[in-house]
């Protein structure tokens, strides 16, 4: 399993990954900043593999996304629409291809790609884990809570 999260240190901003997590002990050190943070992998990881809450803030609340680079989805969109709104008024059969062009991409791309698990409370993702049957997709409501 694979853990990618943000540093809670406040003067580091610093994207730490470390994988595999179950070797990890009982702490990962930041690559930017040296500080240890203290993870609980062994004891949130059930016996089939599965995390029941996070090893680093030990929140049980957690959602299941799609592993997909979020900014490549938006500027897909993006030139979609700006390619498809300028020849919206010369051709309006390329201005729809390119519309229909860019959702089959992105059906395309849905299907293909994995998912993975994320925490609400501090955001950190975890992928190649068993997905959990018990946590659901996002939740605005219990994201407001974090």
């Amino acid at each position: 399993m694979q853990i990618r999260f943000h540093c809670p240190n406040e003067t580091c901003v610093a994207i730490i990954e470390f994988e595999p997590l179950e070797e990890a002990g009982d702490s990962i050190e930041c690559p930017r900043c040296h500080t240890r943070h203290k993870i609980e992998a062994t004891q949130s990881v059930n016996q089939a593999g599965l995390l029941e809450r996070c090893p680093l803030c030990s929140c049980s609340e957690m959602f299941v996304r799609k592993d997909f680079p979020q900014a490549f989805g938006v500027a897909l969109v993006i030139l979609a629409g700006a390619i498809s709104f300028a020849t919206l008024k010369s051709n309006s059969t390329i201005a729809y291809g390119v519309l229909l062009l860019a959702m089959f991409v992105d059906f395309v791309l849905y299907m293909v790609v994995g998912k993975m698990t994320a925490c609400y409370a501090c955001r950190a993702e975890f992928r190649e884990a068993e997905l959990n049957p018990e946590h659901e997709g996002f939740d605005l409501a219990t994201s407001e809570k974090y």
